[in-house]
């Protein structure tokens, strides 16, 4: 049997790391478009024999050889990693227009906004609380209605919080500042906002790379559909940094402060307030039921191999030693 042509959009970013080994590995053909402003985090020799194509997506767009550049490879797949613009939905959807193509697109919880369903399923309103997660509730509207009119065949998938290898991930504090860690590290007090009893969901990509790879093999099924991609369970931030302090061998040394009050003192924390308001945790009901998929990570899983990496890149100085850091 031919191999089927995938595009992956964005390839070599966290999630694309993963995918594009997962799709080699079950023989599709993989062409990846890429900035080239970023290697895949971890490497395989695997990306010696894929053909990387070098290309700036917004210029493409703006000058109209975008849809050419797809054309001219005659994908059966396409999946975008990297759609953040609606406009950018439009022209990718205008593309593949009655053309026998899948088309996932990553897509984020965020489009949730504050959470009102625990845990949350791809049913509930979207509630966007900020630029970006309106750009992607936009992006879902546009793709879901060219499907709808049977123009187009788009799936989307929602991750929570993306957390692995090569990339900081959100602290107890609620941002990704390396500084929360650090302290932590030295045995250092950390604030923990409105109390850490707000959830946060942090993932492994390659659990997110295994459920794109479940919906094009289901593609009878995923048309049309939306699927979160959380971890195994939601953690509360206080609960991420007990756990946290277990791994560095440390006291978890906090003190409790309202966001309200932190902003006085220090200024508003834009990305830790949204974290801490989101209070992300997300059914993974439907996936399991429809592509028999369960993340393979847990967010303790997810959290300790970035923060092992981040170790080993020598971004965290801690002084324990090898034998310690083997234990993480």
């Amino acid at each position: 049997m031919k191999a089927k042509k995938v595009l992956v959009i964005g390839g070599t970013g966290h999630i694309g790391s993963y995918l594009v080994p997962l799709l080699v590995s079950r023989n599709y053909e993989v062409t990846v478009f890429s900035r080239g402003s970023t290697r895949p985090y971890p490497g395989s020799i695997i990306w010696r024999n894929i053909d990387q194509i070098k290309i700036d997506r917004e210029r493409e767009e703006k000058n109209g050889n975008w849809q050419e550049r797809i054309k001219d490879l005659e994908p059966e797949i396409i999946v975008d990693l990297i759609c953040f613009d609606p406009n950018s939905a439009e022209i990718m959807a205008e593309t593949i227009d009655q053309v026998d193509v899948h088309l996932l697109t990553c897509g984020t919880t965020w489009i949730y906004g504050k959470t009102c369903i625990i845990p949350t399923p791809e049913t509930a309103p979207r509630n966007p609380q900020n630029d970006y997660a309106q750009k992607k509730v936009d992006i879902e509207k546009i793709l879901l209605s060219y499907t709808r009119d049977g123009n187009i065949q788009a799936t989307l998938i929602h991750p929570t919080h993306i957390t692995g290898p090569g990339k900081p991930f959100i602290t107890p504090f609620g941002d990704n500042n390396l500084k929360t860690l650090q302290d932590m590290m030295n045995g250092k007090e950390v604030y923990l906002l409105d109390g850490g009893f707000s959830t946060l969901q942090h993932v492994h990509p390659a659990d997110i790379a295994f459920l794109f790879l479940r919906c094009i093999e289901e593609k009878d099924y995923t048309i049309g559909e939306c699927f979160n991609c959380g971890g195994t369970h939601a953690m509360t931030f206080y609960g991420l940094g007990h756990y946290l302090a277990q791994l560095m061998d440390v006291e978890f040394h906090y003190r409790n402060i309202s966001i309200e009050e932190y902003a006085e003192n220090f200024g508003y924390p834009t990305m830790a307030a949204d974290h801490v308001r989101q209070g992300c945790c997300v059914s993974m009901s439907k996936s399991m039921e429809m592509l028999n998929f369960s993340p393979r990570y847990s967010p303790e899983d997810a959290v300790r191999e970035a923060l092992n990496d981040l170790i080993l890149q020598k971004k965290l100085s801690w002084g324990k030693t090898n034998e310690h850091l083997q234990r993480l």
